[in-house]
């Protein structure tokens, strides 16, 4: 009989989500608590989508190998989402900007290019 999950990366799932789980304990701790929040929302959602995907990995119908592969790179992807936001809050010492001043140079470089596009093209 098939099971109809996963199970490793259901494991790695319920893992993430605890994970998760544990950092919305520590967000006010946090240097900089809205990546605090951004860390807990990423393990829940996270861990959520790893279990859902879980359930729908039999349908995918990959080989063997790609299988196991596409399963590690699932699960480490959340895990380093989940660990990369978590040591950014706790690290931060406003080297890094947030996302409002990220949008705003990000805009700013992006109007830069649209400006060289129309003059060159």
């Amino acid at each position: 009989m098939q099971t109809p999950l996963d199970l490793p990366l259901a494991r790695h799932g319920i893992i993430v989500l605890l994970l998760g789980l544990l950092t919305g304990f520590g967000i006010p701790r946090f240097h900089d608590p809205h990546l605090g929040n951004a860390a807990h929302l990423v393990g829940l959602i996270g861990g959520f989508g790893l279990v859902a995907f879980a359930a729908l990995w039999r349908v995918l119908n990959l080989g063997r190998s790609w299988s196991a592969i596409g399963v590690w790179l699932s699960a480490a992807s959340m895990y380093l989402s989940w660990l990369g936001l978590v040591l950014l809050g706790v690290f931060n010492n406003g080297f890094w900007p947030r996302a409002g001043q990220l949008a705003v140079m990000l805009g700013a470089w992006l109007s830069l290019f649209a400006a060289s596009v129309v003059l060159v093209g």
